[in-house]
């Protein structure tokens, strides 16, 4: 099956209700009312820095796609959107423009109607692996030059690899490929899941080396299930996607993780369906959120504004009723655990 294809299917999969699967475990967090807040709703600042650069909210447009005609009419609407809003957006992975050039205007699109926001370039961890030093220099420099980038994702897809009927599940040697990518791009350094999470061990060994982690936890779009629906000519992968669709660390529990063995610039995605659930995420330790699934929706349904305006309503909501008038002061708000988050951050000895 074309690469075309793949992309194409990806986009109305993940739209779907059948890339969903499990929970990010938000409802596990639960931010304490206040019932005297002793501010207006209007002195609510949203305002912060992503990465040092100024934006409108603490939350951005997560990667989504790139490289066919659909997607670079959905880069042009989310672009504008971001731009609009003042928030930062990544792009899916620009591999397929890498190979095909001819592709690349359904990523450049996002530098054209969105010239004032920060943008993140983003590649795969496995065409890292693949890839002599000077090659992937030049990979990372087009790949900024590309969208004119802020900053650089990497972004960290094993269990989607090994179960893709065209998969490439190669990670020897990613750790040392990263720090050559950081010498390139010569910006900041995201190092992102796309579903699975990250643990601390894994946030230990980017101490250094990432001037990010975007968790990416399990609990949203699953694209081990999406891998799952279009395959159709091998039982062995369809019934590894179906056993490892579960497979990954909980979105929130991924934040404490990645909080109690990190101490750099930390951002949360998967599974954030409001801006409620990003003031959670905010609340145990990230400094900032992205959302993918809802926002493609929206895209598809001719309703992308009003989405991303009712999600920074939620956020400003969530706010105003637990006193934080910075963003700073909402990741100091009071809050109380289920019991499965807290049963993992007692076995795990996690610090959230």
């Amino acid at each position: 099956m074309g690469i075309d294809k793949r992309k194409d299917d990806h986009i109305y999969l993940a739209s779907s209700e059948l890339s969903q699967i499990g929970s990010a475990w938000f409802e596990e967090v639960i931010l304490i009312h206040n019932a005297l807040p002793e501010i207006d709703f209007s002195e609510v600042d949203l305002t912060t820095r992503f990465l040092g650069a100024p934006v409108k909210a603490p939350f951005g447009i997560g990667a989504m796609t790139g490289g066919t005609e659909l997607a670079g009419k959905i880069n042009a609407e989310l672009a504008k959107a971001a731009e609009e809003f003042g928030i930062p957006i990544y792009v899916g992975s620009q591999r397929i423009a890498l190979v095909k050039p001819e592709v690349k205007w359904t990523f450049e699109v996002v530098k054209q109607n969105a010239p004032h926001v920060p943008k993140v370039a983003n590649l795969g961890a496995p065409q890292l692996a693949e890839l002599g030093e000077r090659e992937l220099e030049e990979w990372v420099v087009q790949a900024i030059d590309m969208i004119d980038a802020y900053a650089i994702a990497i972004h960290l897809n094993a269990a989607q690899e090994v179960v893709q009927p065209e998969g490439e599940p190669r990670f020897k040697g990613v750790l040392e490929k990263l720090k050559i990518v950081k010498r390139a791009a010569g910006r900041p350094l995201i190092v992102k899941e796309t579903g699975n999470g990250i643990s601390k061990e894994v946030a230990a060994r980017l101490s250094g080396i990432a001037d990010a982690i975007d968790v990416g936890g399990f609990g949203g779009t699953s694209f081990v299930a999406i891998e799952g629906a279009r395959t159709k000519e091998s039982p062995l992968q369809k019934r590894l996607a179906e056993t490892y669709k579960w497979w990954g660390i909980p979105t929130a529990a991924s934040i404490c993780e990645v909080k109690s063995a990190y101490a750099g610039y930390l951002i949360a995605s998967g599974g954030i369906r409001s801006g409620l659930d990003g003031a959670k995420a905010i609340a145990l330790g990230a400094n900032f959120f992205t959302m993918s699934q809802p926002l493609l929706k929206a895209a598809l349904d001719g309703r992308l504004r009003e989405e991303i305006a009712m999600i920074i309503a939620e956020l400003k909501t969530a706010m105003f009723l637990t006193g934080a008038r910075t963003v700073q002061e909402l990741a100091l708000v009071p809050r109380v655990y289920g019991p499965r988050l807290r049963n993992w951050i007692e076995q795990r000895r996690l610090t959230c």
